[in-house]
């Protein structure tokens, strides 16, 4: 027994040493200290948090106005410094995705960071955007994920399992060699949750119990579903030391399910392509902590004035951490509620409630397998002429694929353009037909949202 501690000692060092050389060969070795300072900000005291976040907005709002055409408007807002940065932030406008759309070359710095790149919104009310984001941001995202994994007890280069939707692995296509020595490095399992039946959940079970994770990350959605075949079918099944439940809406239902299926403490985070990891729940609460060392977060009415605590609203994000596209007060179209009182963790970062607005449903194939909605706007990503888009299972063997092509956009081109992504849907759904319908609008739902994916089979 003492052998195989001492085992596991030499194992975790070496990897722990392999993943801060990993850290420091890439040019990053100051990421783990950031890790540090978050974890420090969230626990001091409140006035100090707010005077990070009053300095964190002056310098994002200074950047914005000097260099940022789209900003450059509301200067005569008033006079900024950091004691009224605050108050010049929430005059200035709502940004929505139609907003990035029609100001997408304004909205981009005359400075920007460096190492650009594109990324797209996660698509989940079916209007993708795409955003400029810079070497800086995901430095500080990496960072933030770190930081939540710690918060669930997990040391990095023990075994971390992720149920989460690898596209490559979807549409078989090659992992890159620099993907495969990064999750060498950080000991990371992906067991692919865009298609998912049976057989596959057993292979899951099978996985999870020859390597023992400490830590699953995994989609909510997809950890439900085997966790219900864990208790249905009365399997065993390794502990991990933690899960950490993420892309989609965590109920109370799934909830107890989950904890019933696995026995361990589960961490809900909250976040999305545009702004990354925004709040994460803790080991003494289901309410999500905000990251306030990179996100400063507001909610409000329908008339856009702040609601108090306990009160749902609409909720907008402002980024500190992309220069390159500023995302100010963006309404990244969720709801929820400031919680109130303290959390029993001794955090002392504000915390969210109740939000809502991400569950996904599922696509059925003929044999019974259910295709993930975040794998249906994965596939849409190279089609470029799509305004907005909705799956729609109306029958057994029928989907119907709905698009809004944006203006301009030439109705045979786009038909052209979007049949590889048909075709690859087609594979997914085996004998299921997909059927492209060309359309002007599509209606929201009685939330008002829009959904990008929906099932009327299952009521």
């Amino acid at each position: 027994m003492r052998e195989d501690r001492n085992v596991r000692k030499l194992n975790r060092w070496i990897r722990g040493t392999c993943f801060a050389a990993y850290y420091w060969l890439t040019g990053r070795r100051s990421l783990l200290k950031q890790v540090d300072r978050m974890d420090e900000l969230h626990r001091a005291p409140r006035s100090d948090i707010d005077a990070h976040v009053r300095r964190s907005l002056y310098h994002l709002l200074n950047h914005a106005f000097r260099t940022v055409s789209y900003y450059r408007d509301f200067v005569g807002l008033g006079t900024l410094s950091e004691s009224t940065a605050v108050s010049v932030l929430q005059k200035l406008p709502i940004l929505s995705k139609d907003i990035i759309r029609k100001e997408m070359k304004r909205l981009i710095s005359e400075v920007p960071g460096r190492k650009l790149r594109w990324n797209t919104s996660g698509g989940s009310t079916g209007e993708p955007i795409r955003l400029l984001q810079d070497h800086r941001m995901r430095n500080l995202s990496t960072a933030t994920k770190f930081l939540f994994m710690r918060w669930a007890g997990h040391q990095m280069g023990e075994p971390h399992f992720l149920i989460w939707g690898v596209p490559k692995a979807t549409f078989n296509e090659t992992i890159s060699l620099h993907d495969r020595i990064y999750r060498r490095i950080h000991n990371k399992t992906y067991l692919n949750c865009y298609n998912i039946n049976d057989d596959v959940l057993r292979k899951w079970v099978d996985c999870i119990n020859t390597r023992r994770p400490t830590l699953i990350e995994t989609y909510a959605d997809a950890i439900y579903e085997l966790s219900q075949l864990i208790i249905s079918k009365k399997l065993d099944i390794a502990r991990p030391r933690a899960m950490i439940t993420s892309a989609g809406v965590l109920t109370s239902n799934m909830r107890e399910t989950i904890k019933r299926a696995f026995n361990c403490p589960i961490l809900n985070r909250y976040g999305s392509r545009e702004v990354s990891d925004i709040a994460c729940s803790c080991l003494a609460s289901d309410e999500l902590h905000i990251d306030e060392y990179s996100h400063f977060v507001e909610i409000v009415d329908d008339n856009g004035n702040l609601c108090d605590a306990g009160v749902e609203g609409d909720i907008l994000v402002t980024l500190f951490t992309n220069n390159t596209m500023p995302l100010i007060r963006y309404q990244i179209q969720d709801r929820g509620m400031w919680a109130l009182g303290s959390c029993p963790c001794g955090r002392t970062t504000r915390r969210l409630v109740n939000v809502s607005g991400r569950q996904s449903d599922y696509l059925l194939a003929s044999n019974g397998s259910k295709i993930n909605g975040t794998a249906l706007t994965t596939l849409l990503y190279p089609v470029s002429g799509i305004r907005r888009y909705q799956f729609r299972q109306v029958e057994k063997d029928k989907v119907v694929l709905a698009v809004v092509p944006k203006d301009g956009i030439n109705r045979d081109f786009l038909t052209k353009e979007i049949q590889p992504p048909i075709e690859k849907l087609k594979s997914m759904l085996d004998a299921v037909s997909v059927e492209l319908a060309i359309v002007d609008e599509i209606s929201p739902s009685k939330s008002g949202k829009y959904r990008y994916i929906l099932n009327d089979l299952v009521k």
